[in-house]
């Protein structure tokens, strides 16, 4: 029988905006799926780099993977995290949406 926690996994991608006037991260969350369909299941933008911090903690990211990732970003315009669970209840707490289900869901 399924565990009643359904984990997610894939690879967080954070991107790095210069100049203009919107958010200057954005936070992806891409799925690992069959195939070559690799859509992000959700995303979300901010402002601040502390914000970032604040919400891969959120997914429940360890101190380690945010660490790298935050390395990353001061490095250059990108950050990739790979092999990252994270749990629906994560999800949704982070305003993710599961693209899937959703079509599912509404098909």
């Amino acid at each position: 029988m399924a565990s009643s926690t359904t984990t997610n996994e894939g690879t967080i991608q954070i991107h790095r905006s210069i100049g203009g006037t919107g958010a200057a991260f954005r936070v992806a969350f891409v799925p690992y799926a069959d195939g070559d369909d690799t859509k992000p299941a959700g995303q979300r933008s901010f402002h601040h780099l502390q914000e970032v911090r604040s919400f891969l903690k959120l997914l429940g990211l360890g101190a380690d993977f945010i660490k790298d990732a935050l390395r990353q970003l001061t490095a250059g315009r990108s950050a990739w995290v790979p092999n990252v669970s994270i749990s629906e209840k994560a999800m949704r707490s982070a305003g993710f949406v599961n693209m899937e289900n959703l079509a599912r869901s509404n098909g």
